[in-house]
């Protein structure tokens, strides 16, 4: 009896094996395993385990892969072979440059003189689009500037003239 039993349990554990599919999730840039990728289908939801491993019954036709730095995808599984490559996200992280206290060779200041807006970029990049921008205050701007420039050369040869006339 207990033969019996042992023999019929054994066969159906390697026929409920035999029933489900394992499929490994992989970068498709570094062909390295991804770990923890949520797997949804109608038999319910998987998790991939460290090496990128997860089974899924052989009853299900489709997949939804989701995980927090790749791009979530959606395939039926009659299409896949053995393993599933997910495509990373673009988090958009901006690039860091960090600067030491070292020797000073003056290369903070030629950077700090590369990125230097002068005053017109800076009141241009003030502008804000969503309001309409202040057209009229940004063109007496520039107006008032070629005043003050007339005005200057004006005052210089005013100047020169006293120097001349002093001399």
């Amino acid at each position: 009896m207990n033969r019996s039993f042992l023999l019929i349990f054994l066969i159906l554990h390697f026929v409920s094996v035999a029933a489900q599919r394992q499929l490994m999730v992989c970068d498709v840039e570094t062909s390295e395993p991804i770990s923890s990728v949520s797997v949804q289908s109608s038999a319910g939801v998987f998790v991939s385990d460290s090496l990128g491993l997860f089974s899924v019954p052989d009853t299900c036709k489709s997949l939804l892969l989701s995980h927090l730095n790749y791009e979530s995808r959606l395939l039926n599984v009659n299409e896949v072979r053995d393993t599933v490559f997910l495509v990373s996200k673009d988090l958009g992280v901006r690039e860091v440059v960090v600067f030491g206290r070292g020797k000073d060779d003056g290369l903070a200041d030629r950077i700090n003189k590369m990125v230097a807006l002068n005053k017109t970029d800076a009141q241009l990049l003030a502008i804000d689009p969503a309001n309409g921008g202040n057209l009229l205050a940004l063109i007496g701007k520039a107006f008032g500037k070629l005043i003050s420039k007339k005005s200057s050369k004006a005052k210089r040869r005013e100047k020169a003239r006293e120097i001349l006339e002093n001399y």
